[in-house]
Order: C-alpha cells, then structure tokens, then sequence
C-alpha cells in the first residue's frame, strides 16, 4: 500500500508541476520583480522518522502593510497556492500529498513523547486538521490529534477522500477571494 502512495504520490506531483508550470513561472517572475529577491522561501523541516528536509514556498512576507503587492501576497497565503512549490518536494521524497503538515526543529523539539507519533508517516502538503477548518487557525494540540488519528487510520481511500476536499476548499477559497 505504502508503495502505491509513494508511486501516485510523485505521479500526481509530476502531472500537476506540468499542468501549473506556467502559472507559477508568471507568479514567480511577478513575486521576483516586486519584491527584488528569490521569490521562493527555503526553510528546515522535519519529515518521516524524524528526518531533516528543506521545504520549498512561495515568498508572502512583505514590508510595507497595505501595499498592493502585500494584497496580492495575502491572497497567495490564504488560497494555499503558496504551497505549491512543495510538489517539488514530493518528486524528491521528502514529502507526500496527504500527511501530517510538517514542523520546524524547533517545534519537534518541544514535542511531548505521544505526539512525536506523527513523524511516523512522510508529511504532507494536505491533511485532515487543513480540512476541518479551513478558513481559522485550530490549537496545536487538536492539530497533533488530528495528525495522530491519521497514522493510526490511514489507508489509500482516507488519502482520496482528502485530495478531493482539499481541491474543493481549494476551488471555494479562490471563488471566495473573487
């Protein structure tokens, strides 16, 4: 089974890195010329078993509040599309479509010996916690529930059920922004 989810999960990152290519080039290119730097944000995470990987965004941060470039920034963060670049991370193998968000070291190393069950599965650019409520921030602790209850239930349907929400609340959160 796991080998199923790794074959179509780099399926999937492959065949929508393809189709999305071009908006991300002029989304890029656009975030390059407005905030004159990398528009990618590269930062430390920690992946299955406890391992370290890079995770790949999109910039969102901006300085000045109110600018028209902040508008569209909040708009990346906000629809998720942001998150887009992690399908790259996908093709590598650090990281799944659907799994526990990954954490920074930092927040691993706060972890209570209960919650350090999530690393036990690749982390995810979707998971069950982003769906329940996917317009307000939840409290970490329902979050590492959440993350847990996937482990310890996962199988390939709970894994589609949770790709075709997310494109819905996906396909709402950008018809809501219009």
């Amino acid at each position: 089974m796991l080998l199923i989810k790794n074959i179509s999960d780099r399926f999937l990152a492959l065949i929508l890195l393809l189709i999305l290519f071009p908006f991300l080039l002029i989304i890029c290119l656009w975030l390059w010329i407005g905030l004159w730097e990398n528009p990618f944000f590269v930062q430390e995470r920690v992946g299955k078993n406890g391992r370290h990987f890079r995770i790949i965004k999109l910039k969102t941060l901006a300085e000045k509040p109110g600018s028209r470039m902040q508008q569209v920034l909040s708009f990346l963060r906000v629809t998720h599309i942001d998150e887009l670049p992690q399908l790259i991370n996908i093709l590598t193998g650090s990281m799944s479509l659907v799994g526990p968000r990954p954490h920074t070291p930092e927040h691993v190393a706060q972890y209570m010996p209960w919650q350090r069950e999530r690393l036990a599965v690749k982390p995810g650019i979707t998971c069950l916690r982003q769906l329940k409520n996917p317009y307000e921030k939840i409290e970490f602790s329902e979050g590492i529930e959440d993350d847990i209850r996937y482990v310890r239930e996962w199988n390939l349907w709970l894994d589609i059920g949770i790709v075709a929400q997310t494109a819905y609340v996906f396909v709402k959160l950008i018809l809501r922004k219009f």
